[in-house]
């Protein structure tokens, strides 16, 4: 798991065999959060990550086809770009993937990656934070560290959190990351 995390224990840990991880959110390392009512969640990027234009998002959404995963069909709900870093957060629904997916999902993906990027380390967690199970894949090469978050509640649909960031700026942005994942949450229905 990402470095930094605080775990603690769950008050259903009878009933949950995951670690609940608490994430220390700096707010001053953030955008402001967006909200995607189709999902029914909110997430802040780091900060300085701005949402893409749309001359852009043709590119990115080729690239998320080309990704070594075709069994997850992938919609971009928000892209946001680091313009200076290049690094880039992909939040998208996932179609096809059942509610609560299991490990056997984790290890094709880890499997996918290992094959994909040889020299690379790639390695998964299944962890909850708040009401989120978040199934993560963190692939560390030499060039890049992607951070990839498959998230399901019942309150909301399947989705991915996808951060990549190039290698020589991560330790950098990695708070920034962290708080960004930290902010995921839910949107309360009305009353």
């Amino acid at each position: 798991m990402i470095g930094g995390f605080v775990g603690c224990d769950s008050p259903n840990a009878q009933k949950q065999p995951y670690e609940n991880l608490v994430f220390n959110v700096d707010e001053t390392r953030l955008e402001p959060a967006v909200e995607d009512t189709t999902l029914r969640i909110k997430v802040a990027p780091p900060k300085h990550w701005k949402e893409i234009d749309d001359s852009m998002l043709t590119q990115v959404i080729n690239e998320l086809d080309t990704q070594p995963t075709p069994e997850l069909q992938r919609v971009p709900r928000w892209i946001f770009l680091n313009e200076s870093s290049q690094a880039m957060c992909v939040v998208s629904e996932l179609n096809g993937v059942e509610i609560a997916p299991d490990e056997t999902l984790l290890k094709t993906l880890t499997t996918a990656y290992q094959n994909q990027f040889p020299s690379a380390t790639v390695r998964q967690a299944v962890f909850m934070k708040d009401a989120f199970r978040i199934h993560q894949l963190m692939v560390i090469a030499a060039d890049f560290v992607r951070i990839k978050l498959i998230c399901d509640a019942p309150e909301t649909l399947v989705f991915e959190v996808d951060y990549r960031v190039p290698r020589d700026v991560y330790q950098t942005e990695l708070r920034a990351i962290e708080s960004s994942i930290g902010s995921i949450n839910l949107i309360h229905k009305q009353q």
